[in-house]
């Protein structure tokens, strides 16, 4: 499984590079600067989920261009740990995205405190939820149906998470101050769901591969 780690390490790199990091570094400092104390929201919950899930569908979208599942059946590893080694890759990639989510909340805590540090916490944490959402949403898309599938997941879960932004502001942000209020019990609960619906969506993509490649 190192190796299947190792080429999509080697793909992503190939296909995103230093530019696209600089990029999106330039981004995450324009948003903090422009938006200041709501610069840190908008990246955990939109920007984070999007670059990561978008890396995830380079991956698959490569798979098809390469004819990749037909070469991987032939290797000396199972389906199974084929399809581990992408939700591995993706959970790493997750990981990431909220080591950077930690580190803008911080920054954005100390330069404009509008809540106490719990709550900047629980947003990066969040973060990390919600991007394992959208991979687990996307993951078994790409499996059953191919690449647009994935895509179009990818989609709905933007669309539907804007218009929980748009109604959270109409309703003065009570889902906000409910988390504020909740903030051990809103943690728990959001985490706990998260890691079982993404556990449930590799057992999806699991069999969607297995039926794939019979």
């Amino acid at each position: 499984m190192k190796g299947l780690l190792t080429k999509d390490l080697l793909t992503i790199q190939k296909k995103y590079g230093m530019k696209r990091l600089v990029m999106d570094i330039a981004i995450i400092i324009a948003l903090m600067i422009v938006l200041e104390g709501t610069g840190a929201i908008y990246i955990s919950f939109l920007l984070i989920p999007l670059e990561v899930t978008s890396m995830v569908i380079s991956l698959t979208t490569c798979d098809e261009q390469w004819k990749w599942g037909k070469y991987a059946i032939s290797l000396p590893i199972s389906k199974t740990q084929i399809v581990k080694s992408r939700y591995v890759f993706a959970g790493s990639m997750a990981l990431i995205g909220l080591g950077v989510a930690l580190l803008v909340n911080a920054i954005s805590y100390f330069c404009f405190p509008a809540y106490r540090f719990g709550f900047y916490l629980f947003i990066a944490i969040a973060s990390f939820c919600v991007t394992l959402i959208f991979l687990s949403f996307t993951l078994p898309s790409n499996y059953s149906l191919g690449v647009n599938a994935g895509f179009a997941a990818m989609i709905i879960l933007v669309v539907l998470l804007v218009v929980l932004g748009i109604w959270s502001k109409l309703t003065d942000n009570a889902i906000m101050w409910f988390i504020v209020e909740h903030f051990e019990t809103s943690m728990g609960i959001a985490f706990v769901s998260t890691i079982m619906l993404f556990a449930l969506s590799y057992a999806l993509s699991t069999t969607f591969f297995k039926r794939k490649y019979v």
